[in-house]
């Protein structure tokens, strides 16, 4: 990981874990950083689905979009909260209780996020 040169963590549970080793505030800003990209390319890519004709193909179906904008809304409360985190001193960064929680947060978004592409690939239209 290096501060200097975030790259796009995929996965939020990469995310997590990454978040969850790093010790030093440096290692926790960086973690933060490469983390955030993450989150933000998850939350763009489930905002452009969301912004799609609902009568289109591979639209979210009507049962689903509910679901769907709150789970990107959570994505959205993830980001604000990691750029909160980044606001701190690497000595508070490396202290804070924020810092598990927002852990914890990541695993359950990533868990919700994926319990809603199955779910939306089982609707009748989903594997068109």
């Amino acid at each position: 990981m290096s501060e200097e040169r975030s790259r796009v963590v995929e996965s939020l549970e990469t995310a997590a874990q990454m978040l969850e080793a790093a010790r030093a505030g440096h290692e926790v800003r960086a973690a933060l950083r490469d983390g955030l990209l993450g989150v933000e390319y998850h939350s763009d890519t489930l905002a452009k689905e969301l912004a799609k004709d609902p009568a289109s193909p591979g639209a979210f179906e009507p049962a689903l979009r509910g679901r769907a904008e709150r789970v990107e809304a959570n994505l959205h409360s993830l980001l604000v909260t990691a750029w909160e985190l980044l606001t701190l001193s690497d000595e508070e960064l490396a202290t804070t209780p924020l810092r598990a929680t927002l852990v914890k947060a990541l695993r359950a978004a990533e868990t919700a996020e994926i319990a809603l592409v199955f779910d939306q690939l089982l609707t009748p239209e989903g594997i068109d």
